[in-house]
């Protein structure tokens, strides 16, 4: 096996398990909100945490999901234009998109890095609520999420590239 084909094979593993370990996050949130539904009417004693918290989990849940999505060929494309084009244009068509979408990606790193390091100097809390939970640490999954999601889309631009020069890439992982 080849260091390319190493890396790409590494690279979905990292974009699976991601997917697959925060896919949890889902039940922690519909524990929280039903918590918050009980309480709320069935003793009529709501709960300051509860909706925040969900809100914060479904945030990261989201994010992080982008990688796994990435990697399954999720996100939404023209699939009835893109399909009429033969393998080796469509992969073409994804070098493209591909590069473009590093260098959207490599945009958005930078202000996301910039966010989270912000909210960390300065410790920031929530003030959506009387609870005011520590923020910083959700706010660093956006730098890490946006780079996960360029290492997954550099996977991807690698096999695109390997269609359209000749070489056919190993299945995914």
């Amino acid at each position: 096996m080849s260091k390319l084909s190493q890396y790409l094979a590494f690279q979905d593993r990292v974009s699976e398990w991601v997917g697959r370990t925060f896919s949890w996050m889902c039940l922690a949130m519909i524990a929280g909100l039903c918590y918050e539904v009980g309480a709320r009417y069935l003793f009529n004693s709501p709960t300051s945490w509860a909706h925040e918290s969900t809100t914060m989990l479904y945030g990261t849940f989201c994010i992080l999901a982008g990688v796994y999505t990435h990697k399954h060929h999720g996100h939404v494309r023209s699939e009835v234009i893109y399909n009429l084009f033969p393998v080796r244009a469509r992969a073409a068509l994804d070098v493209i998109t591909g590069l473009i979408g590093l260098v959207v990606f490599s945009i958005f790193f930078y202000i996301t890095f910039n966010f989270a390091a912000d909210s960390w100097a300065i410790k920031e809390v929530s003030s959506k609520s009387t609870w005011g939970p520590i923020v910083y640490p959700f706010k660093s999954v956006l730098p890490l999420a946006v780079g996960l999601m360029i290492l997954q889309s550099i996977a991807a631009l690698i096999r695109s590239v390997m269609i359209v020069i000749g070489i056919e890439p190993e299945p995914q992982v």
